[in-house]
């Protein structure tokens, strides 16, 4: 029969005599408890320590020895050398446990649960009776998850359930519990996977004074969420809810670091969400002042997009950020961007991520903007089949076709209808809309035209060319497309 190990406990960081240890032997830690003592068990069966010392009380006996770490504790003759050693040794080993005991923080920055006493549940065991028992039973922050709120965040299930208790707590007792736990360990929600979904409900469903502690809880370091993946979205929930004041704080912590928000991949969200929210409350404000206020805290965002225009333009985040300023920015403001536009627009013109800037500018902006764009793609150095057969530069063309005017678009169908070479045919001449239907991105230009061709003789001339080329068109991939469309 195996004996059985001796269990002890010793105060650390006491240090062992050699009454207390008569060969050198090794221990296991057990367990930590919760005034400070930390209880070793020898990995031998036979026992070599005196239970008479006075660094010793006997506890019990058990059958196993737990695999934790253990610690040598040496001979008389090692024991000075060793003895600052062996202290840290008990210490270090004893750090991430009593760390778990202590509730404190470990090196990712959330918090270990504590050890509770025996027979009381545990974080883990508390979630694990939530998922067996929430259909059958009602739980709440106030009876049953108080105090492990922060653990119950980190879970999905967990986030599920505070989120809806913060949805149907009308009276507001759920919310401020949930709100304080956070607030006492802010670092392991913020920017965790499922926690930030809680803060976001806090923001969006509880009173002004909970989303002012909250803020408070993350002012300083707005910049620094703004560039994380999922804390990024507590600050654009934050810019839809929080008062004019505290938005305007936040606002300001981006002075001098618009560049970097914009080309961040989780930044420039923030700061596509900034442009609206502002620009939506400027056009909604009754107060003449009010709405002056809400534009006038971008105006350094605007500022430093058109001191980078062609950067950001043709940049993938920054294209998109270009884009929410056309959409909904005031009037000036937009007018500004779209001057600064149009003295690059023909770099835009084909850039890859740039033809949406141009495509937007087509859409939101001003006649004299679309003419610019449309004498740009009537040059003789450019020219309608040249761009249409462009990837990028055909999207332009296209647009320029949807929103342009009827003498606009009249104006590009005459060009169209013009006959040039066609080096298929030995320089044999043809329309050049014949040749813009057998090409991959050009008989997209084409189809649009059908769909927004003005009447008149010019639309008549295109209609009869295509139906007497029609068999010919069909022996070409893309321009079946036409055909179809011609017979639909």
């Amino acid at each position: 029969m195996e004996p059985q190990a001796a269990t002890y406990v010793v105060q650390a960081p006491n240090v062992l005599s050699t009454a207390d240890v008569q060969q050198q032997q090794h221990y296991v830690v057990v367990q930590h408890t919760l005034d400070g003592q930390v209880i070793l068990a020898p990995t031998a069966s036979s026992t070599t320590i005196n239970p008479n010392s006075n660094a010793f009380s006997y506890l019990s006996t058990t059958s196993s020895v737990f695999q934790q770490p253990h610690i040598e504790l040496g001979t008389d003759s090692s024991r000075k050398s060793s003895q600052k050693g062996r202290g840290a040794n008990i210490k270090s080993a004893d750090n991430k446990q009593s760390s778990k005991l202590r509730g404190e923080k470990n090196s990712t920055g959330r918090k270990q649960p504590a050890l509770l006493p025996e027979g009381a549940d545990s974080p883990t065991s508390l979630l694990e009776e939530y998922k067996r028992t929430s259909k059958s039973r009602e739980w709440t922050v106030r009876n049953q998850v108080k105090g492990h709120v922060v653990e119950f965040c980190q879970d999905q299930n967990g986030s599920r359930f505070l989120q809806s208790q913060l949805d149907a707590d009308n009276t507001h007792v759920e919310g401020p519990l949930i709100l304080q736990e956070i607030l006492e360990n802010m670092s392991a929600v913020k920017n965790d996977v499922f926690g930030n979904y809680v803060l976001q409900k806090i923001l969006d469903r509880g009173n002004e004074e909970m989303r002012s502690k909250l803020w408070f809880a993350l002012k300083g370091e707005v910049m620094e969420l703004s560039l994380q993946m999922y804390s990024c979205r507590v600050v654009q929930k934050a810019v839809e809810k929080l008062s004019d004041e505290n938005l305007f704080d936040l606002i300001e912590e981006f002075r001098g670091h618009v560049l970097q928000l914009i080309e961040d991949q989780n930044g420039n969200h923030v700061c596509q969400k900034l442009i609206e929210a502002l620009s939506k409350r400027s056009k909604s404000s009754m107060s003449h002042d009010n709405m002056d206020a809400y534009s006038r805290s971008i105006d350094f965002i605007i500022g430093d997009v058109i001191a980078n225009l062609s950067r950001l333009s043709c940049h993938p985040y920054g294209c998109r950020v270009l884009q929410r300023i056309l959409e909904h920015c005031v009037r000036p403001q937009a007018n500004m961007v779209l001057d600064e536009i149009s003295k690059v627009k023909v770099v835009l013109l084909g850039d890859q991520y740039g033809n949406y800037v141009i495509q937007h500018v087509l859409q939101y902006g001003r006649t004299q903007d679309r003419e610019g764009i449309l004498k740009l793609v009537l040059e003789p150095e450019n020219g309608i089949l040249k761009l249409s057969r462009q990837k990028f530069a055909s999207n332009v063309v296209e647009k320029l076709l949807k929103y342009g005017n009827s003498e606009q678009r009249r104006k590009l169908l005459v060009e169209m209808l013009k006959e040039v070479k066609d080096e298929e045919t030995d320089g044999q001449k043809s329309y050049v809309v014949l040749l813009m239907v057998r090409d991959p991105y050009a008989n997209y230009v084409v189809q649009t035209l059908l769909d927004v061709a003005p009447d008149g003789d010019e639309r008549q001339k295109l209609l009869s060319i295509l139906n007497a080329n029609a068999e010919k068109l069909r022996s070409y991939t893309f321009a079946k497309h036409i055909v179809t469309k011609l017979f639909d």
